[in-house]
């Protein structure tokens, strides 16, 4: 199937309203029957497997222009779709480019996205691929600890957020799993607040090093001593890839140095390298 080149592909504009729904609206003159496709990108090496397509419908006063809305179903998976049109049945596919994107509903002063009936916290966020294309990033929480702000210190991070899908209990606290099988877990004091808000301080000493080797450790929320440990991430905002974004300071402490940074994901993590 064809891919497109930047040169050929049809442009589409995309928002996002305030109950997480995609409306795309795009030029196709000569399209009989469009469909819109989002296809889930796959690993390295692996074949495509998870598509869904949704049928595109003419602007009665545009003639020549499509629309498509996508609402809590289809589910989309956590991960990146590529967004692609399918003008009729005898075409190949062709990728589409981001026109205006409106994600007004997305930025963080807007209303906080609401949970579905599940309790599951769906986020789908529109953005333009390193090649140009158009992607959308979906994200799927069963409970979630939104980061509102990392304010790193000479010796460790604060970090205040909020707790979705989950309410706080006796013995919350932050929790630091570092990566690796069974890798162990630190915990640092959490301080609930009203509305489900939250603030806690990692300290970076208590972190055991390894000489020469880079370690990093997930940041979780766990609302209470028997509850699951939740991710710390920030997915409520208008930014697609955070890493190389929002770039926080590091600190050094003996013969180590650690950072804390967002992850391709948007999650929150912290790593810990040797010193020079």
């Amino acid at each position: 199937m064809s891919q497109a080149t930047v040169e050929e592909a049809p442009r589409v504009d995309c928002r996002v309203d305030g109950e997480g729904r995609l409306r795309f609206e795009l030029e196709l003159p000569e399209a009989t029957a469009p469909q819109l496709l989002l296809r889930l990108r796959p690993k390295k090496g692996e074949e495509e497997t998870t598509g869904h397509a949704v049928e595109l419908v003419e602007v009665e006063e545009t003639p020549g222009r499509w629309r498509a809305e996508i609402g809590p179903n289809p589910r989309l998976r956590e991960g990146r779709w590529d967004a692609y049109v399918l003008a009729d049945a005898e075409r190949p596919r062709l990728r589409l480019l981001p026109g205006l994107r409106d994600l007004r509903a997305l930025a963080p002063t807007a209303p906080v996205a609401p949970l579905l009936s599940d309790g599951v916290l769906r986020v789908r966020l529109p953005y333009r691929t390193k090649d140009g294309f158009l992607a959308v990033r979906a994200w799927q929480r069963a409970g979630h600890a939104e980061v509102d702000e990392v304010r790193p210190t000479p010796e460790g991070v604060t970090v205040r957020g909020r707790l979705l899908g989950a309410e706080f209990g006796p013995g919350a606290a932050a929790v630091l799993r570092r990566r690796g099988k069974e890798g162990p877990e630190r915990e640092a004091a959490l301080e609930p607040g009203e509305d489900g808000t939250f603030t806690f301080t990692a300290d970076y000493r208590a972190l055991p090093t390894e000489a020469g080797a880079t370690a990093v450790w997930n940041v979780f929320v766990r609302p209470a001593a028997d509850a699951r440990p939740v991710r710390a991430a920030r997915l409520l905002d208008d930014v697609a890839d955070r890493k190389a974004v929002f770039v926080y300071p590091e600190a050094t402490l003996g013969s180590s140095v650690f950072w804390p940074y967002f992850t391709i994901d948007n999650d929150l993590s912290i790593q810990v390298s040797p010193g020079d």
